[in-house]
């Protein structure tokens, strides 16, 4: 608690015969006052099981940070979608990353990916990563490896 008040992410004040009354400051730990994400504009949500099942501790930063690109990525579509190089290069993580995030989600059953045609009768046709989260997967305890 010390700690987080004197890096001004809360403010403590000291109450006479009670615990020290707790306020929650800005999460940019400049002192400013606390303001909910949804206020600020755009967030992502991540289903409560994601914490509450031991999702977080079981997969890696890698994972966890490329499940949060995704899930903003993919903008609440069921269906596969392919994600341009734009839109990919926008979360900062490396190709490298980007795979290794993604063959942990494939095999803890979190995301699909499908190689899916790209382009239309006159163009060229590529395949392409379309890839689908599988967030129900979510409500079932991880495989712990």
């Amino acid at each position: 608690m010390t700690w987080l008040a004197d890096n001004k992410f809360i403010d403590l004040q000291p109450q006479w015969g009670r615990p020290s009354a707790i306020t929650l400051m800005s999460a940019t730990g400049d002192g400013g006052v606390y303001t909910q994400p949804r206020e600020e504009g755009r967030y992502v949500g991540m289903p409560v099981e994601f914490w509450t099942r031991g999702w977080l501790l079981q997969l890696s930063p890698t994972a966890t940070a490329l499940l949060f690109a995704l899930r903003d990525a993919l903008g609440g579509h069921s269906e596969p979608q392919y994600i341009h190089t734009a839109k990919r290069q926008r979360y900062g993580l490396s190709s490298d990353t980007w795979t290794k995030g993604r063959k942990e989600l494939e095999a803890q059953g979190l995301l699909t990916v499908k190689r899916e045609p790209q382009g239309d009768f006159y163009d060229f046709t590529r395949l392409r990563n379309a890839y689908q989260l599988n967030l129900e997967r979510l409500d079932d305890s991880p495989s712990w490896s």
